[in-house]
């Protein structure tokens, strides 16, 4: 059986995968106390214990207004965070499925994005967020 470690299970897109409830998969879906992204020196430990095959990373730091005032808060949970889990993956093996957002544009281009163009992030939480992508393509 697949064990797929679902992070942010509270907020709006960890709850709809949450529901979906797939068979054949042990789905591990954990709330932002039981998986603390802010604790980065945690992260390494729990994964360890989980020893998940697949993490579908929902969890993040996701007031941009705020996180102009918690610069390091939202790096941390945002980034550092995916940092961590990716180079767990590296060490261990297993795959990410890691949830982005448009604010790693600067929202000027008339056509939709494609995933291989330059980002410019305007804020601390598309820089977050971008910081984020970064690590995955260094690492993974």
């Amino acid at each position: 059986m697949i064990k797929v470690l679902l992070t942010g299970s509270q907020g709006q897109l960890g709850f709809s995968i949450n529901k979906l409830n797939p068979k054949g998969i042990q789905l591990i879906s954990l709330n932002k106390n039981q998986f603390d992204l802010s604790k980065i020196n945690n992260i390494k430990k729990n994964l360890e214990y989980i020893k998940p095959d697949f993490i579908i990373n929902c969890g993040a730091y996701t007031n941009v207004d705020m996180a102009e005032d918690e610069k390091e808060n939202v790096t941390d949970i945002n980034a550092n965070s995916v940092k961590e889990i990716a180079l767990y993956l590296k060490k261990h093996g297993g795959n990410l499925i890691q949830i982005s957002s448009d604010y790693v544009f600067d929202g000027l281009n008339s056509n939709a994005y494609k995933v291989n163009e330059k980002v410019c992030p305007l804020n601390q939480y598309g820089l977050s967020k971008a910081r984020a992508e970064k690590f995955i393509q260094e690492i993974l």
